[in-house]
């Protein structure tokens, strides 16, 4: 059972499931992080990891959309107006609000973290921005808890290798989406980066099948540094 909760009753500590009707996340250290219990937490993506420094985020929110096109990224995974997304390790809403601009006023996106503070400072975002069509959930390390079984869609940006537990998180996810519902995953390719802090494409394929989901063909040869996944449930 999900707990409603006010911005300002959210803790910086983790609780369990938490959703709250109009939010966001955030976070105001850019690069990465593990949140507290080693679980993840995903600050400002890999196009900005080791270069935050002194830079603003809107300087690297700058940065990731040069590298990372994220407007193409949603046109790859075939995001469109009126979808039901959930977005896990959503952080200080990069993402989030970029895909809630493309679902539209008639789509819904759900912005999952287990940090309720990041998910409190963006939920000032979005209510100060008056984005009507962003809801907040937090989860846990395991297991994102959105409120609903029927997503079109559910979305990883940039941080499926700060997952502690990355086989068993992709396992629940797929309670959450709908009959054809997919999994997408666009994370840092360790082939391209370098980086045995990434993971390979070949180790997400692992989890996929491990976790029950078949691979869809995707192009994501634009991407310099990063790779899609796009994956849907077949048992």
């Amino acid at each position: 059972m999900t707990a409603v909760l006010s911005a300002a009753a959210l803790p910086h500590e983790r609780q369990e499931a938490a959703f709250l009707p109009v939010a966001g996340n955030g976070r105001g250290v850019v690069g990465y992080a593990i949140a507290p219990g080693g679980d993840h937490a995903c600050v400002g993506g890999a196009a900005g990891r080791g270069q935050h420094g002194a830079q603003s985020r809107d300087e690297i929110d700058r940065m990731r959309d040069t590298n990372l096109q994220p407007e193409r990224i949603m046109d790859a995974i075939g995001l469109r107006p009126g979808m039901t997304v959930g977005e896990a390790g959503a952080s200080y809403g990069y993402f989030t609000f970029k895909m809630s601009r493309r679902v539209g006023p008639t789509g819904t996106v759900y912005a999952n973290d287990i940090d309720a503070g990041a998910l409190a400072t963006v939920r000032e975002r979005a209510v100060s921005e008056k984005v009507a069509n962003i809801r907040m959930v937090l989860g846990e390390a395991a297991d994102p808890r959105f409120p609903r079984g029927d997503l079109d869609m559910v979305v990883v940006f940039d941080c499926l290798f700060e997952f502690s537990e990355q086989a068993a998180w992709m396992k629940n996810a797929r309670r959450y989406l709908k009959p054809g519902g997919r999994l997408v995953i666009v994370d840092p390719d360790n082939s391209k980066m370098a980086s045995a802090h990434f993971l390979s494409r070949q180790q997400i394929h692992g989890f996929a099948q491990d976790a029950g989901y078949a691979i869809v063909a995707t192009d994501d040869s634009f991407l310099k540094t990063h790779m899609i996944v796009v994956l849907r449930p077949v048992k």
